[in-house]
């Protein structure tokens, strides 16, 4: 019984060191930013503008 509580408790601990371990990893900035950038413009002749407005 008491072999059983070892091995779940070093497992549990296991589990959360690796989930702490990857949460923790900061991945690079630069990665992170190329997803957002955007270099093409809009055409501003393609966009129709209602007459009223």
């Amino acid at each position: 019984m008491k072999t059983t509580g070892k091995i779940l408790s070093f497992v549990f601990a296991i589990g959360i060191l690796s989930i702490s371990v990857v949460s923790c990893s900061k991945s690079s900035v630069a990665d992170e930013d190329s997803l957002y950038e955007q270099h093409e413009g809009v055409d501003r002749y393609k966009v129709q503008v209602p007459e009223n407005g």
